[in-house]
């Protein structure tokens, strides 16, 4: 009847939606943590050199909800959560005049240390089962090569 499929497809999604204020957004970290490190080189045998690093850390996210006792509607009060994730940065680089107002860098980046491609999931069935994912990209480096006048 109308009455049953406005109640499931319509209704249902309305309730779950009121049911959430106040609640925590899902698919976003509630705590993140950032450090970042440069140190430069400015005299010796390694002048015009510099390394530093980065920790990035963030707390899991709520992927997705179950289903409540009846099985008729989302539970927000039983959030499936992902695992807390980080990466750790390098770089380095080296600088130097080549003439009076010229001057050349050049650093290496390597960004998530030590990460291979995988998949991570974004959000989840209300049975627990995987719905979509992501695919993170593992280790990457850049090189940049810079003449400033």
């Amino acid at each position: 009847s109308f009455r049953k499929v406005f109640n499931r497809d319509v209704y249902s999604a309305y309730l779950f939606q009121k049911e959430t204020n106040g609640k925590m957004v899902p698919e976003m970290a509630p705590w993140r943590i950032n450090f970042v490190t440069n140190y430069k080189f400015d005299h010796g045998a390694l002048k015009g050199f510099n390394i530093g690093g980065g920790y990035r850390w963030q707390d899991g996210k709520i992927l997705g909800y179950a289903l409540n006792a009846d099985k008729d509607n989302l539970d927000v009060n039983k959030p499936f959560w992902s695992d807390s994730e980080d990466w750790v940065d390098l770089w380095a680089g080296y600088e130097r005049k080549i003439r009076a107002n010229i001057l050349w860098r050049i650093q290496l980046n390597l960004r998530n240390v030590g990460d291979s491609p995988h998949l991570s999931p974004i959000s989840i069935q209300p049975d627990g089962s995987g719905a979509q994912y992501r695919i993170e990209e593992g280790m990457t480096w850049t090189l940049a090569n810079t003449f400033s006048f």
